[in-house]
């Protein structure tokens, strides 16, 4: 058996640098060398035995290097980034009559 490293290149074929899972929800966080975070919900396939997916919901944009770091609060109500320049973003779950949304709470440089 031949072993290798996998790449995964969900950011618009940047590499992804890292990953956090939301602590209740099928939600995943990646941040990549885009700049970007992006939201994916996991589907583990399990309960129709099928394989696992993850589907794309959406990214949030307002770092200005790559992002390198994300970690969800115990609650998931929070999200925090960090990113090349410094910098470090706390993002806020916010619920709308459309659905959830994240915002910036605070924004630490």
């Amino acid at each position: 058996m031949k072993g290798g490293t996998v790449q995964i290149n969900w950011h618009d074929t940047k590499p992804v640098l890292t990953l956090d899972f939301h602590p209740f929800s099928g939600l995943l966080a990646t941040g990549g060398a885009d700049y970007d975070i992006k939201l994916w919900v996991i589907n583990s396939g399990q309960a129709q035995k099928k394989i696992a997916t993850a589907t794309y919901l959406n990214s949030l944009s307002y770092h200005g290097s790559a992002v390198n770091v994300l970690r969800f609060s115990p609650s998931g109500e929070l999200l925090a980034s960090g990113a090349d320049g410094g910098e470090l973003i706390i993002w806020k779950l916010h619920s709308t009559e459309t659905g959830q949304t994240w915002k910036v709470l605070k924004n630490f440089l």
